[in-house]
């Protein structure tokens, strides 16, 4: 089942990308990124529409980075850049929702 998900996301992804190819009109292209989009806000809940870049929380609650201090520090900065420009941007949280987040990876931290 993941990997109909991950050859049903990776076809979203290149039609996302280079349109529909073989003479598709281009307002199929553009249904089929539309198409794409809502599947993201839509489906994602309950479906793995495409592959995320990131790690899940369960697994950054493991590391050290998950404490307080660290987490606050890597969430203030840009991840991404010329050498690495598909990295984590700048969320630019509020100090309280930086809280939030990090009270959240202690629960996890603490369910395991």
């Amino acid at each position: 089942m993941r990997r109909r998900a991950r050859v049903a996301a990776t076809a979203a992804a290149i039609v996302a990308t280079f349109g529909v190819s073989g003479g598709a009109w281009p307002d199929e292209a553009s249904e089929a990124r539309a198409g794409h989009d809502l599947a993201v806000k839509a489906c994602s809940p309950c479906h793995v529409v495409e592959e995320t870049p990131g790690p899940p929380f369960t697994e950054i609650a493991k590391g050290e980075r998950a404490a307080p201090e660290p987490l606050r520090d890597f969430l203030h900065a840009t991840h991404s850049n010329m050498s690495h420009p598909g990295a984590m941007p700048n969320p630019e949280l509020t100090e309280g929702q930086i809280e939030e987040i990090s009270a959240y990876l202690a629960a996890l931290r603490a369910a395991k």
